[in-house]
């Protein structure tokens, strides 16, 4: 049976006293030295690294680099000063290093008539904004005064002169936002774009009334054009119609309907003379064309139905989509019977 007492804590058996710790050696104090020196070493890269990437970032966006000076070239609207001042606006977000194109791109062309943009720089701190202006298509003439270009998307480009020589379209009131949303009006623009330029030059008043387009034509013909559907045969219609009838033909008529474009009509005015019954003859002064569009193909407005032959010798008119063969079908003829 033993007769040895219990070993104290951290003792060896022997000894109640703890030993001490061993001392590193020499290999252990230089490795941990080189690896002080790594951390430290990489400490410090890392903060040059940093300081270098924030100087950087302000010389590209801080005044280094700054645009001090902003030039707008091309626009011929009536904001100039408007989009002078959001060009300058737009540039002091960027800098010459990094410039705001598409930024800009974004605002300018929310001005009227400007459909391009585009910025060059001119070291060391200017930058040029060209911007291209869409031709326009139409005079948009408000009923409460003003006349205004209007580009292909209906939007107002700035005030039109007055011999601009472009067709022109008749609205109530200028449209909100400076561009054409209510679907007749643009239903008028899209008729607009389906005729060449000299055709739709001669358009006056292209106006949409109660579900149908109307128009005048420079010599004072009225245009009925129906309802905004079929435009683009209206529209080839009305060219065949202006560029074979004669000008004695189109001098006597009062209105050309192409409603139907297949068989578009010129009418005429029937004052009817009426004898009394004192043998005196008067004109009733009655006004027989009506207004009712001649889409079944009968002219039911009291004009002549215009089927026959152009004057009575230019031959037959043909609309486009119809047959060269014989018949009523597409054929424009003399308004005077």
């Amino acid at each position: 049976m033993s007769t040895k007492g219990p070993r104290r804590p951290g003792g060896s058996g022997r000894s109640g006293r703890p030993r001490k710790p061993r001392p590193p050696s020499a290999g252990e104090r230089a490795s941990a030295v080189a690896n002080n020196r790594a951390v430290r070493g990489i400490t410090y890269w890392v903060v040059v690294a940093v300081g270098v990437l924030l100087l950087a970032l302000w010389i590209v966006s801080g005044p280094v680099c700054g645009i001090s000076n902003v030039t707008v070239d091309g626009y011929t609207g009536p904001d100039t000063a408007a989009v002078q001042e959001t060009a300058e606006i737009v540039a002091g977000t960027g800098s010459m290093v990094r410039l705001p194109v598409g930024d800009m791109r974004r605002a300018l062309t929310r001005f009227p008539g400007i459909v391009e943009v585009n910025v060059t720089r001119d070291w060391p701190r200017s930058i040029t904004v060209d911007v291209t202006m869409g031709e326009p298509v139409a005079i948009l003439a408000v009923d409460s005064g003003g006349r205004y270009l209007l580009s292909p998307s209906g939007q107002v480009m700035g005030k039109a002169d007055a011999t601009a020589g472009l067709p022109v379209i008749r609205v109530k009131a200028l449209p909100p936002g400076g561009v054409l949303t209510a679907p007749g009006d643009r239903a008028a623009l899209l008729f607009v774009g389906w005729l060449t330029p000299e055709v739709a030059g001669r358009l006056r008043n292209l106006r949409y009334v109660d579900g149908r387009l109307f128009a005048d034509l420079a010599n004072g013909l009225e245009l009925r054009i129906g309802t905004p559907d079929e435009l683009a045969a209206k529209a080839q219609a009305l060219a065949a119609v202006l560029s074979q009838a004669s000008p004695e033909v189109l001098a006597k008529a009062a209105y050309l309907d192409i409603s139907n474009p297949r068989r578009p009509m010129l009418g005429s005015k029937v004052v009817p003379i009426i004898e009394g019954a004192d043998g005196t003859s008067t004109t009733g002064g009655t006004d027989t064309t009506g207004g009712t569009d001649t889409t079944g193909g009968t002219d039911t407005t009291g004009g002549t139905d215009t089927t026959g032959a152009v004057d009575g010798t230019s031959g037959d008119v043909e609309s486009p989509g119809s047959g060269s063969g014989s018949g009523d079908s597409g054929a424009v003829g003399d308004p005077s019977g």
